[in-house]
C-alpha cells in the first residue's frame, strides 16, 4: 500500500533544496551586508516556526514511541523550509513563473526518480 506521507514529503525537501540553492545564489550575490541579515532573518521568520514544531514532533515521538512521526516531522520541515526560502525568494524577485516552473518541474522529475528508484511507487 502507498501511504502519501513520505512521497510528499519528499516532493517538499526536494523543493526545498532547490530553492535553498537559488537562495544561496542571490545571498551571496548581495553586496550590501543589511541586505543579507535581512534576508536570513526572513528566512528565519518564515521556516523557524514550522522547522521547529518538525524537531519537537520528532523528539516527542522518539520519547514516546509513538507510530508514524517521522513522516510528519519530515512534512512539517520541508514543508517550512519551502514556503521560506520560496517567500524569501519572492521578496527579492526571484520568484518569476518560469522560474518557479522549472523549479517544480526538477523537483518532480527528482522526486519520482528518486520515489520509483526506492520502491515507493
Amino acid at each position: 500500500m502507498i501511504t502519501l506521507a513520505p512521497i510528499l514529503a519528499t516532493f517538499l525537501c526536494l523543493y526545498a533544496a532547490l530553492a535553498a540553492l537559488t537562495w544561496a545564489q542571490r545571498l551571496i550575490g548581495e553586496r550590501l551586508p543589511a541586505r543579507k541579515r535581512g534576508m536570513a532573518l526572513n528566512l528565519a521568520r518564515r521556516a523557524g516556526p514550522p522547522v521547529a514544531g518538525g524537531l519537537v514532533l520528532l523528539i516527542a515521538g522518539a520519547a514516546l514511541a509513538l507510530p508514524g512521526h517521522i513522516p510528519l516531522a519530515a512534512i512539517l520541515i520541508g514543508g517550512g523550509l519551502a514556503f521560506g526560502l520560496h517567500r524569501g525568494l519572492a521578496d527579492v524577485r526571484q520568484g518569476d513563473p518560469r522560474s518557479i516552473l522549472f523549479r517544480v518541474a526538477l523537483t518532480l522529475g527528482l522526486g519520482l526518480a528518486l520515489l520509483w528508484q526506492t520502491g515507493r511507487i
